[in-house]
């Protein structure tokens, strides 16, 4: 079995709309750390035939993207939907303060994660001596899917691979 070093995966952020045809992918610049987390809620339909044992069905769900980088404050903003050749800080923030939906893509060489997701937070931090750095939530708007280009089986989320 082959580990994977943790610094060959990274967090994409679409550079266009959400809802563009094509679509071309920024990695989150100086990324140190991402996460995906992956849920489901699931309902309790325990009842008296259940003979004491707690029963449950499959419910909704749900996703999230977490992820910390270091901050450069050179990297523009750009209003969403306008082409950005950096995604750092500024970018997100113009992002969040327009309540902009983000397509995202987590993975390495040709397995990604994809999804439509809003930015349920961004937070700075600097500590003395130390880099700033910021962090940030993303949280799902609907399906997650799994794509891999070597067996065909990409989402209809083009430019990734370009």
């Amino acid at each position: 079995m082959a580990a994977i070093n943790g610094t060959e995966l990274t967090l994409y952020i679409a550079n266009n709309d959400v809802y563009a045809s094509a679509t071309t992918w920024i990695a989150v610049a100086l990324s140190k750390s991402a996460s995906l987390s992956i849920s489901a809620d699931l309902p309790d339909v325990s009842n008296k035939d259940s003979s004491g044992w707690s029963e449950i069905i499959g419910g909704q769900k749900s996703w999230s993207m977490d992820f910390e980088a270091l901050v450069d404050l050179s990297l523009t903003a750009a209003a969403a939907g306008v082409v950005q050749t950096n995604m750092n800080i500024l970018p997100l923030w113009t992002y969040f303060s327009q309540r902009a939906k983000l397509r995202v893509a987590w993975g390495k060489e040709d397995n990604y994660w994809y999804g439509d997701a809003f930015i349920a937070s961004l937070e700075e931090s600097a500590e003395a001596e130390q880099p700033v750095s910021f962090s940030g939530s993303l949280t799902g708007s609907g399906a997650l899917i799994y794509g891999n280009q070597a067996t065909g089986t990409l989402p209809t989320y083009p430019g990734l691979f370009a």
